[in-house]
């Protein structure tokens, strides 16, 4: 379609490559088994929808929806039993019920909560003339989340057993009750998604969840508590078929057999009108929970469909007709995504993520349409649409994406954002010679995808495979996220231009497991195919300890190249995407992973009460008064950081309401002794509880420390200096990752008001020796001064002294012994500008490390 192709006489120019480079596409698939395994992996997802639409029509492929019901249980509930109703003239589906512990992310275990085993431990209470049945649905494939994404790749079921309900009056009611009793916790939030499916409404009525909750006795609190009616029709959503359809295009470029194309097609004429539908919807109410219409996701579904019809549009395998009509749908969608009723592009700021300029919505959205604008030049409204596209990128780029290159939200975000500018930046150079890709931003922004990379993980790379480099989760992120794919898509563009930046993007990529597949939400499935090229040089880049201000980054690393000890530290001034994390650390040690952000769960579905609360971070909480601990503040203020060979140091003001001031202290202590050192500075405020999240299998809790078993035979110690008589609990919450354990253990250590909390976190091994804690008497230190010794088995020491008096102390160490204040270049301890054999000055508010002479 584009004039810009130089192609064979009467042959229709594609946009992504040209006839002349078809062979060239097929031989490369050929040539590179990791981009054969994925060309593979596309012809079983085709075959798997052909053969469901070969029973299903379109509409019924994706039938179902996970719709939550998330709820608070009231004081003196033991125990819940739940139902589901449904009410009014109409047939209903219900594939399955989940229960959740909101609170930690963590499932309740159902008996039968699928229906595997018919109604086996259900009741059903059917009206006047309903009919309750067990049906084989073919190719039914599992719900969709509440936002309507399925995840790239994943397998339908060939069939899938669901419950028919058949109400004839309208007036009828079923209830499907569950007949176990289930143990809950007072007070704390739990989640019920109901896998249900409507063709169409049901008449004077819909489907619900109700929870009955029981005392110890189990005798009812009161009446069943309702979740919100569902009544709308859940036929396919278009997010459903985008992969397939691609799937399908890139089958159609190879093999050149039209059947691909005409099932792509098919698709595509069903995917354009269902959103059309749906953001005349979006448009009419504003955002909802159903966000697959809102402009985020439109933006990369519209810059997805314009591929893969620009694939397909010269096959013949489209009528005249269909093709008029699906010029008129992109049309109508493009047109929509200007209109500023639909989504507010022109505003600077905004109170959510969901508007506004500065939203990665608004980047996807600017993408999309500038992509649909590339590939129908023809289109009288493509040039005007370009331009405001390339507007927004440049006002991004400028404004947005900071002085380090992060786009800052977080690394999930930085992310997708690169990963939609990416092909609109393709398409840019091939059609329209614009190179977006020397700008220095976007270089900056795949160095930030370089600079923030984890230890190498041993235990994602499993027994079969080498360790691999993660992006860390912090925030609304998780560190199973191939991001490293967008590295080995975008290397090739910088092999001549800038080729040492190629070739250390080519070796983050390797060594990130080298991932092909586009995966996540909204897939580009022809990005795998095309480029990628492993033949590349490649070069590994100079990893150090960092500090990414603007996004909030501080990262600690040391080991061979510095790539097997790593800890990341969160001191973010923005709130976008934020989870309650301000302070929040994780670790790995020799390339296990001990501590770890929690990750993030599903937007809409009833479990992110966990993944965004404080208690799923290792921070402070203060108590609320109501008996429970508050999530503490969206952002905070980094004071300092300090990196050197010896030591890494960062210090941040977090603002907590609850608290007079608090400051926290993260040390890493290299120098032989690879520890974190936690140095929680509270003045006044509530009492307060300190979170610590292990990935464990179990541990040890003795009066003033944890011994958890990690990993990989690895081991995290908690050496618990203050407070002196520590309170320590134990449970467990739900962490991402995809690691052997879906859960970590959580350790809180209890505090009173005003009290500080000294911690020396330990990495070691199984076998290794323990470093040992001690307080040292310091007669002259005075009131809020503290020093204690950490010593190794082999009699090496460092002390760490603490100032937290608002006064300048002068402090002798005991035992007469020359120090060096480690961080201070080699400095001696000093008073009056003259070397101090044992005297450390301490600043009000600051923390010392210091060792022999």
């Amino acid at each position: 379609m584009n004039p810009a192709s130089n192609d064979v006489a009467g042959a229709r120019p594609f946009g992504c490559y040209e006839h002349g480079q078809l062979e060239n596409i097929r031989a490369r698939i050929s040539l590179y088994p990791a981009v054969s395994q994925e060309y593979g992996r596309q012809q079983q997802l085709a075959g798997q929808f052909a053969a469901r639409e070969a029973a299903v029509p379109l509409s019924g492929l994706g039938a179902f929806r996970v719709e939550p019901f998330v709820f608070k249980v009231p004081d003196g509930t033991a125990f819940l039993k739940l139902a589901v109703q449904v009410q009014g003239r109409g047939v209903a589906r219900i594939g399955g019920v989940r229960l959740t512990h909101s609170q930690l992310g963590l499932p309740v275990a159902l008996i039968n909560g699928d229906f595997r085993q018919a109604l086996k431990g259900w009741t059903q209470e059917p009206g006047s003339g309903s009919r309750v049945a067990l049906e084989q649905l073919a190719g039914g494939g599992s719900g969709l989340q509440p936002s309507g994404i399925t995840p790239a790749g994943g397998e339908p079921e060939e069939e899938v057993r669901c419950v028919r309900i058949s109400n004839e009056a309208e007036d009828g009611i079923t209830v499907l009750r569950y007949e176990e009793r289930l143990p809950v916790t007072a007070g704390d939030y739990y989640g019920i998604q109901t896998e249900l499916s409507l063709e169409a409404p049901l008449d004077n009525g819909g489907i619900r969840t109700g929870v009955t909750f029981l005392d110890e006795d189990g005798l009812p609190l009161g009446p069943e508590q309702r979740g919100p009616l569902f009544n709308r029709p859940t036929l396919t959503n278009w997010a459903y078929l985008l992969e397939a359809a691609g799937a399908e295009g890139n089958l159609y470029m190879v093999s050149g057999e039209d059947h691909y194309a005409a099932r792509a097609g098919r698709k595509l004429q069903y995917m354009l009108a269902d959103m059309r539908q749906g953001m005349d919807i979006f448009r009419r109410d504003g955002w909802h929970d159903d966000d697959t219409y809102g402009a985020v996701h439109i933006g990369r579904g519209l810059a997805a469909v314009s591929v893969i019809y620009d694939q397909i549009a010269g096959s013949g395998a489209l009528t005249a007709g269909e093709i008029e009509v699906l010029h008129s749908d992109l049309r109508y969608i493009a047109a929509m995504m200007m209109d500023t009723a639909y989504y507010r592009f022109d505003l600077e700021t905004f109170p959510d993520e969901k508007g506004g300029k500065r939203s990665n919505w608004n980047a996807d959205r600017a993408t999309g349409l500038g992509v649909y604008a590339l590939l129908f030049p023809q289109e009288p409204e493509s040039a005007g649409y370009l331009e405001h596209a390339c507007s927004v990128v440049d006002w991004q780029l400028a404004e947005v994406v900071d002085q380090e290159g992060a786009w800052p939200e977080n690394v999930r975000y930085h992310g997708a954002v690169l990963h939609r500018y990416f092909l609109f930046f393709v398409l840019l150079k091939r059609l329209q010679g614009m190179d977006y890709f020397r700008h220095p931003k976007v270089k900056a922004m795949y160095r930030f995808l370089i600079g923030i990379v984890t230890a190498e993980d041993i235990i994602q790379g499993g027994h079969d495979a080498g360790p691999v480099l993660l992006t860390p989760a912090v925030g609304d992120a998780n560190v199973q996220e191939k991001w490293f794919r967008l590295l080995g898509y975008a290397a090739p563009f910088y092999a001549e231009e800038d080729p040492h930046l190629s070739a250390e993007m080519v070796w983050t990529w390797k060594h990130g497991g080298a991932p092909v597949q586009d995966t996540g939400a909204f897939p580009l499935p022809l990005v795998a195919l095309l480029y990628s090229q492993p033949d590349l040089p490649e070069q590994q880049p100079a990893l150090h300890s960092v500090h990414y201000p603007g996004i909030g980054y501080a990262i600690f690393r040391s080991g061979e190249q510095n790539l097997r000890n790593y800890a990341i530290y969160e001191a973010s001034p923005l709130t976008y995407h934020a989870h309650h994390d301000e302070g929040h650390f994780s670790i790995w040690a020799d390339g296990v992973p001990l501590t770890l952000d929690a990750g993030t769960g599903g937007y809409y579905n009833g479990d992110r009460h966990w993944y965004v609360s404080g208690a799923a971070h290792n921070i402070v909480q203060f108590a609320d008064g109501s008996g429970g601990y508050a999530d503490g503040p969206l952002q905070s203020v980094c004071r300092e950081v300090l990196f050197t060979e010896e030591l890494d140091y960062a210090r941040s003001l977090i603002p907590d309401t609850l608290a007079g001031e608090y400051e926290r202290n993260f040390l890493y202590i290299k120098a032989g002794f690879d520890a974190y050192l936690v140095w929680d500075r509270i003045e006044g405020g509530a009492d307060s509880v300190w979170n610590l999240h292990t990935l464990s299998t179990e541990a040890d809790i003795s009066g003033q420390g944890i011994e958890a078993a990690a990993l990989g035979g690895m081991r995290l110690s908690a050496h618990i200096a203050e407070p002196v008589s520590p309170v320590i609990t134990a449970g467990e919450g739900a962490v991402g990752g995809a690691y052997p354990l879906a859960a970590q253990q959580h350790f809180r250590v209890h505090g009173n008001a005003g009290e500080d909390y000294v911690v020396l976190l330990h990495p070691h091994t199984a076998t290794a020796p323990l470093l040992g804690l001690e307080p040292l008497l310091c007669e002259d230190a005075g009131g809020g001064v503290r020093v204690y010794k950490i010593s190794r088995a082999d009699g090496a020491w460092c002390v760490a002294a603490i100032n937290g008096s608002g006064h300048t102390r002068r402090v002798r160490i005991p035992g007469g012994v020359p120090l060096r204040v480690l961080g201070t270049e080699g400095a001696e301890a000093a008073i009056d500008g003259h070397a101090a054999e044992d005297i450390l000055t301490l600043e009000p508010g600051t923390i010392q490390i210091a060792v022999p002479q």
